[in-house]
């Protein structure tokens, strides 16, 4: 617990209290985002931040409406503005750790065929439980895949816990469902005295597959998305740079500043759209 947190738990924790049982998603997101909040914790930050954005936010609009409005107007709208940016604020702490949960569940997807295709190499050698998850937790390029396999081995070797319990554990705190039925399918091998080797392989091989299928849809998407932004964006800025630059005999300035919007900003910001939404939906790193 940081100082913030433990300064908002100890003004508004009894406060947050009658009310963290409506809260049961927002718990378990919070596990699978992997952040060190308890729930009365995160709660309690979420209010104090969102009632210290309002003082502040209801001052200041207050103080910048008075200038332009008479003093009851200012009031209202600094007040109204005030609980809609604190509104927007609780919203962010509530959607983060999901948002957060979903993000990493994406990176470790996207390592997982990696990852396993080197466990199952590692088992070959018939490793303990322990060394094979902190050989791979080794490996920082895996990610969050790695940090996962590291918190296995520290439960095994800092807390004496046996392997299946530490997978377990780790298991329920996993947002990647890929991830998660490896874990299981791990602890279902090791009780059942199964071929740890043989199971890795075959989801190693399974992953592969499904990453191969991700990369080709990503190349069919891409080229759609390609076809589509060089046809209305880029096109279609040029055919109305065209036409308006015809028709300027008769508009003056006004179409050369259109233009100049056009050019300058629309397209820039068009095109950084493009490649922040082909970067998101690209299935590797």
């Amino acid at each position: 617990m940081g100082s913030y947190s433990r300064f908002c738990y100890r003004w508004f924790g009894e406060y947050v209290r009658p009310i963290r049982s409506y809260f049961a998603d927002l718990h378990q997101d919070l596990v699978l985002a992997g952040l060190n909040f308890t729930l009365d914790e995160y709660l309690s930050m979420a209010l104090f931040t969102s009632l210290l954005t309002f003082m502040c936010e209801n001052i200041t609009l207050a103080f910048i409406f008075g200038l332009f409005f008479d003093l009851p107007i200012a009031l209202t709208l600094s007040f109204l503005l005030a609980i809609a940016l604190s509104t927007l604020i609780l919203f962010l702490f509530y959607s983060y750790p999901a948002t957060l949960a979903r993000k990493k569940a994406r990176d470790m997807d996207r390592v997982l065929p990696f990852a396993t295709t080197y466990m199952a190499c590692v088992a070959a050698g018939k490793t303990e439980p322990y060394y094979l998850f902190s050989t791979v937790g080794s490996f920082e390029e895996y990610g969050e895949v790695a940090k996962r396999f590291n918190n296995i081995a520290r439960n095994i070797k800092f807390f004496g816990m046996n392997a299946v319990d530490a997978i377990k554990r780790e298991a329920l705190r996993v947002p990647s469902k890929s991830f998660r039925e490896l874990l299981w399918g791990i602890v279902a091998t090791l009780m059942s005295g199964g071929d740890l080797r043989g199971y890795l392989k075959e989801r190693s091989e399974l992953y592969m597959a499904e990453h191969r299928r991700s990369i080709q849809k990503y190349s069919q998407d891409l080229s759609l998305f390609t076809e589509i932004y060089l046809t209305l964006v880029i096109t279609g800025s040029i055919f109305f740079v065209v036409l308006t630059s015809i028709m300027a005999g008769t508009a003056g300035l006004e179409i050369v500043m259109l233009q100049s919007m056009i050019v300058f900003v629309f397209l820039p910001l068009i095109s950084i759209a493009f490649i922040v939404l082909m970067k998101l939906r690209s299935p590797v790193k």
